[in-house]
C-alpha cells in the first residue's frame, strides 16, 4: 500500500470520527478528530430535525466541550482566497469575540486556527455543510479538557450552494465550525449555534456559557 493511499484512508477514517494518535516526540502524542454540521434543506425543516444519535450530550442550557486551548489568547488566519468568504469568517470571529471569553488574534503567519472554504470531497449531496479538524494532546489536559494543538475549519461551498444558504446562514455555519475550533461540542438544543444541523442559529447564551465554563 503506497503512502498516498494510506494518507487517503487516514483522512476518511478521521471524517467518520476515528482519532489517530501521532507521536511528535517521545513524551507527547497528538490526536486528530473531526466535527461537522449537517445541512438543513429549508428554514422550515430546522424545527423537524431530530437528535443525531446521541452525539450531543448534556443540557440545552450549556454547550458542552471536550477540548480547549492552553491560553485564552488564540491566533487565527483566514486562508480563503474569496473576499466573500473572508467576510463570512470575519463576521463569525467577531461574533465569538463579543463573548469576551477568549481573545481571537489575526495573524498572517502560523496560526492556532485556520479558517477557509472548499468544496466537500464527499460531494454536495451526502456531506455536512462544514467541518472542523482539531488536533489535541492526548496526554495533556486543563480543567478536565484535552488541550488543543491546532484546528482547521471549513465551510463547504458546494453544499451551502446546493441548499441555497444565504450569506447570513453561511456565517452561522462558520460560527458553528469556529465553535468546534474553540473546543465546543454539539448542543442538544435547537437554539444553540452548536446544534448539529446548522442554518438559522447564531451564537447564543448556552454557547457563551459553555465557552465560559471551558475557559474558567
Amino acid at each position: 500500500m503506497n503512502n498516498r493511499l494510506i494518507g487517503t484512508l487516514l483522512i476518511f477514517f478521521v471524517v467518520v470520527g476515528v482519532g489517530f494518535a501521532t507521536p511528535s516526540h517521545a513524551s507527547t502524542k497528538i490526536a486528530t478528530d473531526a466535527d461537522g454540521a449537517e445541512p438543513v434543506k429549508t428554514a422550515e425543516a430546522a424545527s423537524a430535525v431530530k437528535s443525531d444519535g446521541g452525539t450531543a450530550t448534556g443540557k440545552a442550557s450549556l454547550t458542552p466541550a471536550a477540548k480547549r486551548w492552553q491560553s485564552k489568547t488564540i491566533t487565527y488566519r483566514i486562508a480563503s482566497k474569496s473576499s466573500y468568504y473572508k467576510s463570512v469568517w470575519k463576521s463569525a470571529v467577531k461574533k465569538w469575540s463579543r463573548s469576551g471569553v477568549v481573545r481571537l488574534v489575526a495573524t498572517s503567519g502560523k496560526a492556532d486556527i485556520t479558517l477557509s472554504n472548499s468544496n466537500s470531497p464527499m460531494g454536495k449531496y451526502d456531506s455536512p455543510v462544514g467541518i472542523t479538524y482539531s488536533s489535541y494532546y492526548s496526554n495533556k489536559s486543563l480543567n478536565g479538557l484535552a488541550v488543543m494543538a491546532s484546528a482547521k475549519s471549513y465551510v463547504f461551498t458546494n453544499v451551502v450552494n446546493r441548499y441555497h444558504y444565504t450569506k447570513t446562514e453561511r456565517t452561522n455555519v462558520a460560527e458553528h465550525e469556529l465553535g468546534h475550533a474553540l473546543g465546543l461540542e454539539h448542543n442538544v438544543g435547537k437554539q444553540s449555534v452548536m446544534y448539529y444541523a446548522a442554518r438559522d442559529q447564531s451564537v447564543a447564551k448556552p454557547d457563551i456559557k459553555g465557552l465560559q465554563h471551558s475557559y474558567r
